[in-house]
């Protein structure tokens, strides 16, 4: 069952529109960006500031946060303000818990959110076993207390977001469906169908985690079930507690981006643990090849999906098998993990050295200084099992393509040194793809696909490519490559998007980041693709949320001052939750958690379960590390040498 209109070629899944104030999502509207305010609500002047802020800087749409009623009657101010410093940027309240508060803000701001998990239930975190009549009747009670939200919307043209947080699903659908994407997708179905029962259809739907793996699967999960249901509700995109810096760009853009590659997205936001106003230019980043249309140069129209693909999981569209390769120096593809490689660029030995100190040093390098390395405009890669390979050129019908190899172990040890040009998709057609399947079925060794850049239908190109591969059963181990155009450019966040996309559904046995970047930049970021799809924890993973009008202490600072004890603690994961709404339930599957419940105090988890309550802060990072210690996963800091 399909989860999105082509994975072949990009289409937009389609939706209806839903105003939101003038602004239009879903349909044939551009995807449209937006962010939140971290001010204290009841701060009136601090967040008009904010709002206005964010709007001059491009965002489209602005959600402040309404923990009570008192803070939800101050949106009048707060949109009175901003209305009369000539704004129409609209204004979206954020629910957790306080229905009440709901209902005032539904008669002020252009649109309401709410969390299907905490609307109409408290978290107890209670095992139960529901009989289908219990199960109902629980439903009977939430349609009953979430139907006067529903009304007050109709009436007053009022939209509302249904957004689904993995991390805080009601204990009734994790008792029945478990901390699933299935259980966010119903708990997300529960309250559309009581929205559809009242006739009221000016709802986006969103299915936030901060894993982008299971972020993912939700969202197509959640498409393929609209489809049979004839279901055409716009989606909101986000990877919630996405951390900061690079790490949490992208992680951002690997769970956003592979969406947007599927067509399926209609309003993105960014979350980043920093000032909301560096939001909006990843946000826009992200979405402009897409509301751009910059298609890729031609695709291949003569694959159809029924006739390579099978279907399995909607979360993995094309998953292909390849086996394990032994070079002199290492061995790829099976079960090995994912590799990665570093462009030579003439690099001296003595700093290729340097780079193994690390422990996020590259494994391969690239040898690209060679004058027999002439550009065209398909070259394949080969590295052959347990020896080199070397054959003649083969010519295709575009021209000659060079299929040279220079096999050769480095003079620093534990690096390979092979010869890559990689694979253009955007130039082939379908006669050229039979060509070069061809020319494969008769090799053995690694095959590199380069992933252009920036460019719209390169993803779907690549997909149909690896379809055939599928087809005949070709399994060599595949080197996804992206050749960076400007180093100033935003190339991390489309490659997270294209490369991350492929590697979230199984593709992918190296990763090689080249072009104009450093060889210490484009192995730094490969290494924090591999952790943010969790194919390989090099570093301590920190599950860090945005702050927001709720946080009850300075997020960023904590943050930094906590990365600053424990970020040589590999393959630890550590939550940072500004407040109760985002932890316990959003730390998912990190190992501690460090989440405010009071000003200035601390709540102190293992895992999912709180330990230490009330905690002075000034106290709460040495408890932090005390407990990490206690439960054997602290090792100390290595020693620099100067």
């Amino acid at each position: 069952m399909k989860y999105c209109e082509s994975i072949y070629t990009y289409k937009r899944r389609p939706t209806h529109e839903v105003m939101v104030g003038d602004i239009g999502i879903g349909a044939n509207n551009p995807i449209r960006t937006q962010s939140m305010t971290t001010s204290d609500t009841m701060d009136t002047d601090a967040t008009v500031a904010e709002v206005i802020q964010l709007a001059e800087a491009g965002c489209e749409i602005v959600r402040i946060t309404a923990p009570s009623v008192k803070d939800a009657k101050n949106l009048y101010a707060i949109k009175k303000m901003v209305r009369a410093k000539g704004h129409k940027v609209p204004l979206v309240a954020d629910i957790h818990f306080t229905p009440n508060a709901a209902l005032v803000a539904a008669e002020i701001v252009e649109k309401v959110r709410i969390n299907p998990g905490n609307y109409a239930d408290k978290k107890r975190f209670e095992v139960r076993d529901y009989t289908d009549n219990e199960y109902e009747s629980e439903l009977v009670r939430i349609a009953e207390r979430f139907a006067p939200l529903v009304s007050i919307c109709k009436t007053n043209g009022v939209a509302m977001r249904i957004g689904v947080n993995h991390g805080s699903l009601s204990d009734r659908v994790m008792n029945r469906f478990g901390d699933t994407p299935e259980g966010m997708v119903e708990s997300a179905l529960e309250f559309v169908r009581i929205c559809e029962e009242l006739s009221y259809r000016d709802i986006i739907i969103s299915m936030k985690s901060s894993n982008p793996q299971v972020m993912i699967e939700a969202y197509r999960l959640l498409a393929q079930k609209m489809y049979s249901l004839g279901m055409t509700y716009p989606y909101h995109l986000g990877v919630t507690e996405a951390g900061d810096g690079e790490d949490g760009r992208i992680k951002s853009a690997v769970g956003i981006g592979t969406l947007l590659e599927d067509g399926i997205g209609d309003t993105i936001r960014v979350s980043l643990t920093e000032d909301a106003i560096y939001e909006v230019p990843v946000a826009d980043a992200l979405v402009k090849k897409y509301n751009e249309q910059v298609f890729t140069a031609s695709v291949l129209p003569k694959l159809k999906e029924a006739d390579y693909l099978h279907h399995f999981r909607p979360e993995n569209p094309i998953r292909v098998q390849a086996n394990e390769v032994t070079t002199s120096a290492h061995t790829i593809g099976g079960k090995n993990p994912v590799q990665v490689f570093m462009a030579d660029k003439g690099l001296s030995p003595e700093y290729l050295a340097s780079l193994l100190q690390n422990d996020a040093k590259p494994e391969w390098v690239v040898a690209i200084e060679n004058s027999e390395l002439s550009s065209s405009n398909l070259e394949l890669t080969f590295v052959g099992k347990n020896q080199p390979l070397s054959f003649t050129p083969v010519n295709f019908s575009n021209g000659e393509v060079k299929n040279q190899l220079i096999e050769s172990v480095s003079a620093v040890t534990n690096l390979a040194f092979y010869y890559c040009s990689g694979f253009e998709p955007q130039v082939f057609n379908i006669e050229m793809a039979e060509e070069i399947i061809e020319v494969l079925s008769q090799k053995e060794g690694i095959l590199a696909i380069e992933c252009p850049a920036e460019q719209l239908g390169a993803l779907t190109a690549i997909r149909q490519f690896l379809a055939l591969l599928q087809k005949h059963n070709i399994q060599m181990p595949i080197v996804l490559a992206y050749k960076v155009q400007d180093a100033a450019s935003d190339w991390q966040l489309d490659a997270a998007s294209v490369l991350g996309s492929l590697l979230t559904s199984g593709i992918g046995s190296g990763v090689y980041i080249h072009g104009d970047v450093n060889a210490e930049d484009a192995t730094r970021f490969s290494y924090n693709l591999l952790q943010a799809t969790r194919l390989r924890i090099t570093k301590t993973e920190y599950i860090s949320c945005p702050s927001c009008g709720r946080t009850l202490f300075d997020l960023q600072s904590t943050t930094e001052k906590i990365k600053d004890k424990t970020s040589h603690l590999k393959g630890v994961k550590i939550a940072i939750m500004g407040c109760i709404v985002n932890g316990p339930g959003e730390m998912a599957d990190a190992d501690f958690g460090y989440v405010g419940s009071g000003h200035g105090k601390i709540n102190l988890f293992v895992g999912k379960i709180c330990v230490q309550q009330n905690i002075p802060q000034a106290e709460a990072g040495e408890r932090l590390i005390q407990l990490i210690k206690e439960h054997g996963m602290w090792v100390d800091a290595p020693v620099e040498i100067v």
